[in-house]
């Protein structure tokens, strides 16, 4: 039994639980509102409680099947992305959404440890293309797509 709470299975639905739990404490003085008029917690409730949920699921399923042991630390893609993340994060409002983009999309890659050069930029444009057509123009979400003058 005790290797049970060792499976991936097992940690990850605990990391999802917490995530969860976590998300509706953060945003505990949010509005909710309701589906018809949503305000600023209605989503992340909704993300968190779903996170909840398939945590609380996929937890629960591991106690009754053998899982997998987790892999030694690779702490090569964790630094990687935590970086990309918080370049993203704290970037954005002083650069602009394409060149945050950029960045942190060549962050994260550095994650694999192969960089190809090609393959990064077509990466790259297809983000930038994909996203800012998503935000900026089809939800009119105001964000700044080139950098701000001091």
């Amino acid at each position: 039994m005790g290797r049970v709470f060792v499976s991936k299975d097992f940690l990850a639905g605990i990391l999802f639980l917490a995530f969860g739990l976590l998300g509706l404490w953060l945003g505990r003085s949010l509005q909710a509102g309701t589906a018809s008029a949503m305000e600023g917690g209605y989503f992340p409730r909704l993300v968190c409680g779903l996170l909840i949920v398939i945590g609380a699921a996929l937890a629960a399923i591991s106690l009754f099947r053998a899982g997998e042991a987790p892999e030694p630390g690779q702490w090569r893609p964790f630094f990687f992305i935590t970086v990309a993340s918080l370049a993203f994060a704290l970037l954005l409002r002083p650069l602009g959404l394409v060149l945050t983009l950029t960045i942190s999309t060549v962050l994260a890659r550095f994650a694999a440890g192969n960089i190809r050069p090609v393959p990064l930029l077509l990466l790259c444009l297809i983000l930038i293309a994909a996203i800012v057509g998503t935000f900026v123009y089809a939800l009119r979400i105001v964000i700044p797509l080139w950098p701000v003058a001091f």
